[in-house]
């Protein structure tokens, strides 16, 4: 209260005078939101509906606004047509339903019973056009949102009445919007308190059929989470809050800045990140491919090094062909970017199983090198550069392919820690923190959000090793208190004197200036003139006759009545001096400042004293 007078003082001018157009802004302020909210319809129109739908919603001063927080009312999810009998009661009751709501009914649920009566959950059913033999039902849905009629005890139904013969005729036509109404509504009641993301938008009463319409809270756009969701992941509440308060410039004054905080700080980012390198030791890795035959003019296989196979290929004139192939890793090869090429040609005389004489006239061909982009496959060839060549004659040789061999070794994981100092820092506390791009603390408070581990390539000249790790950098931002510190005892001072020489028409200041002195202008108040408003909302009270068709555990409420008929009572707000009636109501009492509370009282002891005679000490109902 002191920094408000303190402020007030600051920033009035030294005489107030009354305003009328304040007095007529009020006035009209108070007109706009009667007009906009001071009906049942009213609410409806401009606050709840626009909930649900494109429309604008309107402040007190009809200012309008999006508010928009589910899909429009255009999906028909359950349709309700209701006939009655020669007896009175309901014998045709047809409950059409689209329980996803994909535009398609998938259940209708028609039961057989006669509905005598109906309450605001359920229904009672008894002998048809009587109430004998009653059994009460209540709208219960199945796990699938399917609609039934189940049987109950009496007690778990509320505001029950009579609807057949036995109370009067033409009961259902008469008031056949209120029991449609209150059928659909027991219905939808119990699937919404079932399905808590459903949301009922819109009803319609056509005749004696009511439709309603209605869509997934949430649901309308891509991306939009389903509020049922927070209930399942209530962490996501508190993530989804802060990340609306970071553009919000009044949360950070408030939560940020260092008055409001009572301190004063600088603001230090650092970086904590994991580095790991990998060591490559790449040597020559030499590899030869031997071939031999039986004397002729040619020799020529195809090899393929990834599996050390090989195949006599054309042409091919001579016999007893041998060879002999290494066998490769083609994937450390190819995998880091290694070559295979060919290196030298030597004879070989080491071949089994020859006869004759080893020809040293000849030529060795590569004719295709083995590559990565033909699978490690190559061929080669011998030729004997002699027209004699012949079975007393043999062919040798080995080709030498180079390639090379790396062997990759990774590091100790090496943590360069930029925030040590701070976090060692009885001073700083933790502000904020990103750990792989993921908000674990915004604020001074925990997001819940926590980091996968992630897999980054640890790569070198020829290797390329996938390594996985809790965090690989983390970005912090600490606020370290400085010695800086605020003095308020000037303005408590100040406040104080204000306060103490206010008066109703005048104040005394107290300034201190820059040399230390104090001074103590004097400054008037002129009070607003006060506001004629009524002692009261005048309101009027009426009464509206009705069939006392009320059902209880008794039996119909006009059975035990000399009058069957009864009347409901309303409270109606007044306009200039007029009570504003409705088709068949009468005034019981005009306009004035009513004062009702002796009838609640009364109303509400009735009904206390009702108790104590239908209730035993024990608990246990009395009988009837």
């Amino acid at each position: 209260m002191r920094y408000f007078i303190t402020i007030l003082v600051a920033l009035l001018p030294c005489t107030l005078q009354a305003d009328p157009a304040s007095v007529a802004t009020a006035e009209s302020t108070v007109q706009g939101a009667m007009a906009n909210y001071g009906s049942a319809d009213a609410i409806k129109e401009n606050l709840t509906a626009p909930l649900m739908s494109d429309d604008a919603m309107k402040t007190f001063d009809g200012t309008q606004f999006s508010a928009k927080l589910g899909c429009n009312s255009s999906q028909q999810f359950l349709e309700m047509f209701i006939a009655p009998s020669a007896s009175g009661d309901i014998t045709t009751l047809q409950a059409s339903q689209d329980t996803n709501l994909d535009g398609v009914v998938d259940h209708i649920y028609a039961p057989s019973l006669p509905i005598s009566g109906v309450c605001a959950n359920g229904a009672i059913s008894c002998d048809a056009g009587t109430w004998n033999n009653c059994s009460a039902l209540a709208w219960t849905p199945s796990a699938a949102g399917e609609l039934s009629l189940a049987p109950t005890d009496l007690e778990s139904l509320g505001g029950c009445y009579c609807i057949n013969n036995s109370c009067g005729s033409g009961l259902v036509m008469g008031n056949l919007e209120k029991i449609l109404s209150d059928l659909g509504g027991g219905a939808t009641g119990s699937l919404t308190a079932q399905s808590e993301y459903l949301t009922i938008s819109e009803v319609g009463v056509s005749g004696p059929m009511i439709k309603f319409y209605a869509q997934k809270a949430g649901d309308c756009a891509t991306g939009s989470p389903l509020l049922k969701a927070y209930k399942g992941n209530p962490g996501q509440l508190s993530s989804d809050a802060f990340a609306a308060t970071s553009s919000d410039p009044t949360y950070d004054l408030i939560t940020n800045s260092p008055a409001a905080n009572a301190n004063a700080g600088d603001i230090k980012q650092c970086i904590m990140r994991r580095t790991i390198t990998v060591a490559e030791n790449v040597t020559d890795q030499f590899v030869d491919v031997r071939i031999a035959a039986q004397g002729r003019v040619y020799l020529t296989i195809e090899f393929d090094f990834k599996d050390g196979s090989w195949r006599k290929v054309s042409p091919t004139d001579g016999g007893n062909v041998q060879a002999i192939v290494p066998t490769l890793d083609h994937g450390e090869i190819c995998g880091n970017g290694l070559s295979v090429a060919a290196s030298s040609f030597h004879q070989w005389t080491g071949a089994t199983g020859m006869w004759g004489n080893y020809d040293t006239t000849v030529h060795f061909r590569v004719l295709q090198e083995p590559s990565c982009a033909n699978n490690l496959v190559g061929r080669v060839q011998i030729q004997d550069t002699t027209s004699g060549g012949n079975a007393k004659y043999w062919l040798g040789g080995r080709f030498r392919f180079k390639t090379q061999k790396v062997e990759c070794t990774l590091s100790s994981d090496a943590i360069y820690d930029g925030c040590n100092a701070y976090r060692n820092d009885t001073s700083c506390v933790l502000k904020e923190e990103d750990v792989d791009g993921v908000t674990t603390m915004t604020n001074y408070v925990p997001t819940s959000l926590t980091p996968l581990p992630t897999v980054q390539p640890i790569t070198g000249s020829y290797c390329n090793i996938p390594v996985t790790r809790d965090w690989w950098e983390k970005k912090r931002t600490y606020l370290c208190e400085t010695n800086t510190t605020y003095n308020f005892d000037d303005a408590l001072a100040r406040a104080d004197h204000v306060q103490t020489t206010t008066t109703g028409t005048g104040y005394e200041d107290y300034l201190k200036q820059s040399n230390g002195s104090i001074t103590t202008p004097t400054g008037s108040l002129t009070t607003l003139s006060e506001v004629a408003v009524p002692a009261c909302t005048q309101a009027c009270k009426t009464r509206k006759p009705r069939r006392a068709t009320d059902a209880t555990q008794s039996g119909v409420v006009l059975e035990n009545r000399t009058d069957p008929d009864t009347y409901d009572y309303f409270y109606r707000e007044c306009s200039s001096n007029v009570c504003p009636l409705e088709a068949g109501e009468t005034i019981v009492e005009a306009c004035d400042c009513l004062n009702e509370f002796g009838d609640a009282a009364a109303t509400v002891q009735a009904i206390r004293q009702a108790s104590r005679d239908t209730i035993c000490t024990t608990g246990a109902k009395a009988p009837l």
